[in-house]
């Protein structure tokens, strides 16, 4: 699959890189090449469909260029609202703000939606084919955020930057950490086509939320994660042969969690690729 067929709808044996910094590709994109280069290098040599480009490198437009001669797809992420407001306050402070002072919070959030705004048009205007919006509302075992909040004050702030990126046409995805499943109905509310599996989960807390989202509509980008890369060769082939046995019921675009960060981990995912892809050509 390469960025011309790429769409969220076809996601059979597709696969592409999430936030790995450009530094840890050694393994891939050797020699001394920038970090938009290693990207698209990386994106190549692992025949990725696409990658995730983060809208506040001062590489990303270089990268946008870079990814699109290598034929991938760039899915602009973008930060979204809620976690700067929430360090405003202080991590746990502004966390029980959003219980106790919702409406101050939500005056806080609309005071940032402008600038989420542009960097979506930013991301149409490079050519982007999906927004990734970032946005961690989970731990390992559940949410961080209530799903009061989420539903009543969250969403719809984050319904306006899916609706921006869909008057171009672009779908829109949610990154977020841990465990998300009882607030899928608040993303699929959101307009979001589907979700990125972030870090904090194991390959079973994964394929739960995989599950879980495919029953809410949702396409799942992930499950190479990051805990169960740091175990080894065997198990990275052990973690790419149960990916691609669940890839092959469809809805399901295999990626990195976003939690990597040496050349190390990036071997491992290279093993963990080599692993779902003979998985499913069998």
């Amino acid at each position: 699959m390469n960025a011309t067929a790429f769409s969220l709808s076809d996601t059979h044996a597709a696969f592409g890189l999430s936030f790995i910094p450009p530094e840890a590709l050694d393994p891939i994109a050797r020699g001394e090449v920038s970090p938009p280069q290693a990207l698209a290098d990386a994106a190549r040599e692992l025949g990725a469909a696409f990658a995730f480009v983060p809208a506040g490198a001062v590489w990303a437009a270089e990268a946008c260029d870079a990814l699109q001669r290598e034929n991938v797809a760039v899915l602009w992420a973008i930060d979204g609202p809620l976690w700067p407001v929430i360090e405003s306050y202080g991590v746990q402070e502004g966390l029980l703000a959003t219980l106790t002072a919702p409406d101050e919070v939500a005056a806080r959030l609309d005071s940032r939606l402008d600038a989420s705004l542009a960097l979506v048009s930013h991301g149409v205007e490079l050519g982007a084919r999906a927004i990734v919006v970032a946005e961690d509302l989970a731990g390992s075992h559940g949410p961080l955020v209530a799903p009061d909040f989420a539903i009543q004050v969250l969403v719809p702030r984050l319904r306006r930057l899916v609706d921006a990126a869909a008057m171009s046409g672009l779908p829109s995805l949610l990154h977020s950490d841990g465990d998300i499943r009882l607030l899928l109905d608040a993303v699929v509310r959101a307009g979001f086509a589907g979700v990125h599996a972030g870090g904090g989960l194991d390959i079973g807390g994964f394929e739960r939320l995989f599950k879980a989202a495919r029953r809410a509509g949702l396409v799942v980008l992930g499950g190479m994660q990051t805990v169960e890369l740091g175990h080894g060769f065997p198990a990275a082939t052990e973690l790419g042969a149960r990916l691609g046995a669940l890839a092959g019921e469809g809805g399901l675009l295999l990626a990195d969690d976003g939690g990597i960060t040496d050349p190390l981990q990036v071997t491992t995912l290279v093993i963990a690729l080599m692993a779902a892809r003979k998985t499913l050509l069998i």
